[in-house]
């Protein structure tokens, strides 16, 4: 005979992941890694299985009951606060487009700046924690066969009269390849700018394994230590960004691309106030693009703009250019940025329509999510 399973209390651990479904499948980045891992915690209020089953798995079932059981109130309040508390981040994120953020404060500017590279740095004698330490970073993660690649290698809590030296390479697939021009910062004695010429391999590829390292010679004593970035070959650039213009609720703002590959192209880029450099949205689009010579619109919400407050003008940087995967190749490409900012014309408020972003989506699983957190 089949056994049938009626599950009386769900576990508080799956409620909390259902609630971390719901929020990431509307936008990822709203819970961070931290709180991720909080969710997921073995917190099981409590399970309680009734069977209409073959007698001889009653012994089986009775211990599964046994152990499944476990009472303990304070662990659903708990999950109901973080729900509440999700369900109110979720509620705020999803006044904006996905394709028009806020940009609040620094940590979202951070999470918004494309290209960024990653710091290396270590101590020379773990054991000693006022020893030298050294640290290395490139200008940026990801460079095209034509640019030079540059980084800054730094030496701290030198003892006076201590003697260094750096030097560079750059290692591919675990192969030196170049070595690099070091000079000592004119503005920061214990800092050593490093640089490789353009093309400084051929055969060098997006799938080889490529980074920096730096040796660092204190009191004749040789320190390494390394940091990896990615060489790409150009597939498309940005050309020019035409006059931006209003329709409905949205402020539209035309990027003309040429590319040697066509097929889905994503813009992403950054909406700043040029009188005081304060980032004010981020706006993200993509489009199949079917001519060499071609556009995306970005668009910028006006509730965004409005929370922001500033009517334009305004610049466009921190700009990012990759062509998706898609036919015939299906591989990722980028695409270049040679202009830092793009000048963006702005209108009064009054011109939009004034209404705010409605996903029904996304209301839906609110709805659900502050069900699963007590709100009556």
């Amino acid at each position: 005979m089949r056994n049938t399973f009626l599950i009386k209390t769900i576990p508080i651990s799956i409620v909390m992941g259902i609630g971390f479904y719901l929020v990431s499948a509307d936008n990822p980045e709203v819970i961070n890694a931290s709180s991720h891992s909080e969710l997921f915690k073995d917190k099981t209020h409590s399970i309680k299985v009734t069977t209409q089953a073959n007698p001889a798995n009653n012994s089986l079932l009775n211990n599964f009951n046994s152990d499944m059981s476990v009472e303990n109130p304070f662990y659903e309040k708990e999950a109901k606060a973080r729900l509440i508390q999700i369900s109110k981040s979720f509620s705020e994120d999803i006044k904006y487009p996905e394709n028009s953020k806020p940009i609040r404060n620094v940590h979202e500017l951070d999470k918004y700046t494309p290209n960024k590279s990653t710091p290396s740095n270590r101590s020379t004698n773990i054991k000693d924690p006022n020893s030298p330490v050294i640290s290395l970073i490139s200008s940026k993660h990801q460079y095209f066969s034509h640019e030079s690649i540059h980084a800054s290698a730094t030496v701290s809590h030198l003892d006076p009269n201590t003697s260094i030296k750096v030097s560079a390479r750059l290692i591919s697939n675990g192969q030196s390849i170049a070595q690099a021009k070091v000079s000592q910062s004119t503005k920061i004695q214990e800092q050593f700018e490093i640089e490789f010429p353009p093309a400084v391999s051929p055969h060098i590829t997006s799938s080889d394994s490529i980074r920096i390292a730096a040796n660092f010679t204190i009191d004749q004593q040789s320190y390494e230590i390394g940091t990896p970035i990615r060489y790409e070959n150009v597939v498309a650039e940005i050309d020019h960004v035409e006059q931006a213009f209003v329709n409905q609720a949205y402020l539209h703002i035309p990027v003309f691309i040429n590319t040697q590959n066509t097929g889905y192209h994503l813009v992403s880029a950054n909406l700043y106030n040029p009188e005081n450099n304060q980032a004010l949205v981020h706006l993200s689009e993509q489009k199949n693009l079917t001519f060499e010579n071609d556009f995306i619109e970005l668009k910028a919400h006006i509730s965004a703009l409005k929370l922001m407050d500033h009517a334009g003008p305004y610049e466009l940087r921190d700009l990012s250019l990759t062509r998706m995967p898609s036919n015939p190749d299906y591989t990722t490409q980028y695409g270049e940025v040679k202009q830092q900012a793009f000048s963006v014309n702005g209108f009064p408020f009054s011109d939009y329509i004034n209404e705010g972003y409605i996903n029904s989506d996304s209301q839906e699983r609110l709805e659900f999510l502050e069900q699963l957190g007590g709100k009556p």
